[in-house]
Formats: C-alpha cells, sequence, structure tokens
C-alpha cells in the first residue's frame, strides 16, 4: 500500500508542479512584470527574482495538489469522514477561493478561477478518497466481528 501512495503522491506532486509552471507563472510573471505604481517607480525584474516567484510558485502548487494524500491519510488515523467533507463543502469552497486568490497576484477573476478549478476537483477527488476509506474500514470490521 505504500508503494502506491508514494505512487500517487507523486504524481500529484508532478501535476502540481506542472499546473504551477505552465498555468500559474505564466499568468503571475505576466501580471507582475506589467504592474506599475507610478511613473517614477520602475518595475524592474531580475534573474533573481523571477526564479525565486516560479519556484515559489510552482513548489506552493505542488503541495496544494497533495490534499487527497492527506485526506487519504486523515481518513486513515480516522480523523476525516466524507460525510464530514460532504457537510463543510460551502466552507471548503471558500478556503479555496481565498487560495486561489493569494496565489494568483492578479485582479481579475478569470485567473482566480483558472486556479481554483483544480482545487475543487481534487476537493471532490479527496471526498471519493475519503469515502474509499471508510468502505474499506467498515468492511474490515464487519469481517472481523463476523469470525
Amino acid at each position: 500500500m505504500s508503494k502506491w501512495l508514494c505512487f500517487f503522491a507523486s504524481v500529484l506532486f508532478v501535476c502540481g508542479i506542472l499546473f504551477g509552471y505552465f498555468i500559474v507563472c505564466p499568468l503571475s510573471v505576466n501580471f507582475l512584470t506589467g504592474y506599475t505604481v507610478s511613473e517614477e517607480i520602475k518595475n524592474t525584474f531580475t534573474v533573481d527574482s523571477y526564479l525565486s516567484s516560479v519556484a515559489t510558485l510552482t513548489l506552493g502548487t505542488g503541495i496544494i495538489f497533495e490534499l487527497p494524500v492527506i485526506i487519504f491519510i486523515l481518513s486513515k488515523l480516522g480523523l476525516m469522514t466524507p460525510k464530514l467533507m460532504r457537510s463543510s463543502r460551502r466552507y471548503a469552497a471558500v478556503i479555496i477561493l481565498i487560495i486561489s486568490a493569494i496565489v494568483t497576484p492578479t485582479p481579475d477573476i478569470m485567473t482566480m478561477l483558472i486556479v481554483a478549478t483544480p482545487l475543487f476537483l481534487l476537493y471532490e477527488l479527496s471526498i471519493f478518497v475519503s469515502a474509499f476509506i471508510e468502505r474499506k474500514k467498515k468492511k474490515a470490521e464487519a469481517a472481523f466481528y463476523a469470525n
């Protein structure tokens, strides 16, 4: 089981890195290079600041894409249930929108929704993961008490 967990964690992290590098970074860097406060202040973008921004954004999205793995572990520990996740879906939507607003420095709603969409999908996937773990636990309990 740990080899599958490691595999899925790696795949999700790489997907997050790719999403961050190909979707979030171009949008963010494009906005940051064109942003001006006033005519007296020059907006200079150095290689160091560019690499720092790209590394931070890609690593952040890679970590955020680990949500199903975290839910898997919490479900295994009995701390997370699909019923709880379904009932708190509205709160999760607000938190996802706040996270996507923080990750994308652009003020437009379209960029925020582009970032929020995979997070909503990952949350729904996490509900299915938690439900799978709960079914598996109930099946193991039924088999234990049947013997």
